[in-house]
């Protein structure tokens, strides 16, 4: 443990050194769109932006021009419009990304759980075909200690927490969550990119920013603003969700106006990142993925931050660079899980039987159009009761301690109106003996 320390804080002062002067098998019919033997040249860059909300990216339809970075990446590449994380904050989604396991099987599912050691990591899988695996972050809950580090080689999610920490000249307990570091990830990354060109890699790179409490930096705080005043502290909403206080409608709004300027300062972010990895060849070397890890939701439901499953929490943003240069966009139902067999079945390994994610190969080729009957959500994070749902395109199915509900998204996209068993009809009273009999079968609970 000591020698770890010494690492860290040897890396911190690289760091601050650093700031001072810089700143599996392809079938034929996909050929158009795949190119024959990816392991020998492809790299893979995994993008992750927390807290971004798939209905407020303008290329969803939002009313602000919030995303034009992710916007042009996904017009030009692979746009999923109907991707689902497992869950609804970082840790167990997350978790789910890099397993291709839902939160209750890989373990990290509670602040003061683990990703399990016995997990077979997409970091881990890609070094056991000689890559070398790379990863950037400052969340808190992706922690090396939370068993996020497995299968890296280099896994900093200290760096920059110890150099705003240092330069911090408050007396109050050192919270990252009030500081911009977006900017300080893109020069880490470009740093060790540089350094690293030469290497077949795995990066992952997560940016923080968008998480509560929700600080844009100029001119970002003011692009959506007007001429609000208020005397609130939204600084503290982050202590709302167990208190349920909606504010104000004119507060509201200018909360999800901080809320789209931090989105647009973290897109900007994005665009410099893909930007340089254009610029230096890197992109036409690389399967790049781009992803929110969950969404937000401002009292859609009586709450604020991302305490459940509702679609505002868990509906993401996702799109994906191939080999051959092409685009799509794809409708298809998906989850998060099936991200880690399609980079494999693109670099042509052999995708582990454990995983329960499906490869999207088959609807980006057009060789099918739907991939899962449903996705399976849960929440298991302790700031409200356990959740578990199953989302088809028709129905969401709702269990939890002593409900069972749906929503009909078909006529309540929303989800404001549950829906209870006596009211099923037939069509849904045969799934719900399916999902029952999933939660049995996968050692949750039987739905009772």
């Amino acid at each position: 443990m000591l020698s770890c320390e010494i690492k860290k804080i040897s890396l911190a002062i690289i760091a601050l050194f650093i700031s001072a002067t810089m700143a599996s098998y392809i079938p034929g019919e996909f050929q158009n769109y795949f190119e024959p033997g990816l392991k020998n040249k492809k790299n893979v860059i995994l993008i992750s932006i927390s807290t971004l909300c798939y209905d407020h990216c303008s290329i969803a339809g939002y009313h602000r021009n919030t995303t034009e970075a992710f916007d042009k990446f996904a017009s030009e590449n692979i746009y999923f419009t109907n991707t689902f994380a497992t869950s609804s904050w970082s840790m167990p989604a997350t978790g789910s990304v890099l397993t291709s396991k839902y939160p209750c099987e890989h373990g990290a599912k509670t602040i003061s759980a683990k990703l399990k050691n016995d997990n077979y990591t997409l970091a881990e899988v890609l070094a056991d075909n000689q890559y070398y695996c790379a990863g950037f972050c400052c969340n808190r809950r992706l922690t090396a200690d939370a068993g996020f580090s497995q299968g890296f080689d280099l896994y900093d999610d200290y760096t920059a927490e110890i150099m705003l920490e240092s330069f911090s000249d408050s007396n109050e307990p050192f919270d990252i969550s009030y500081y911009r570091t977006n900017d300080l990830i893109n020069k880490a990354v470009i740093r060790w990119l540089n350094n690293n060109s030469q290497n077949r890699f795995f990066l992952f790179v997560h940016y923080f920013d968008n998480h509560i409490p929700y600080l844009p930096q100029r001119p970002y705080d003011k692009l959506y603003t007007e001429n609000y005043r208020s005397d609130i502290d939204f600084t503290r909403v982050h202590r709302e969700p167990l208190h349920s206080n909606r504010p104000a409608d004119k507060d509201l709004d200018y909360l999800i106006a901080l809320y789209d300027g931090q989105v647009k300062q973290t897109d900007d972010d994005l665009g410099q990142l893909l930007k340089y990895l254009t610029d230096a060849n890197f992109a036409e070397n690389s399967v790049i993925i781009v992803m929110g890890d969950h969404g937000e939701q401002f009292y859609d439901h009586g709450r604020s931050s991302h305490h459940d499953i509702y679609d505002e929490l868990t509906h993401i943003p996702l799109a994906m660079s191939l080999p051959a240069g092409k685009s799509k966009k794809i409708d298809a139902l998906i989850s998060t899980i099936d991200i880690m067999p399609t980079i494999l079945d693109l670099l042509e390994i052999q995708i582990p039987t454990e995983l329960k994610g499906r490869t999207l190969l088959p609807v980006i080729s057009g060789q099918t159009e739907t991939l899962h009957d449903f996705i399976f959500i849960e929440y298991t994070g302790q700031a409200i009761k356990d959740k578990y749902a199953f989302r088809t395109d028709r129905i969401k199915y709702i269990f939890t301690e002593g409900q069972q509900y749906i929503y009909d998204l078909i006529n309540d996209p929303a989800e404001q109106i549950k829906i209870f068993p006596e009211n099923f009809d037939d069509e849904t009273k045969k799934q719900q003996q399916i999902f029952k009999k999933y939660l049995l079968d996968n050692g949750y609970f039987n739905g009772e």
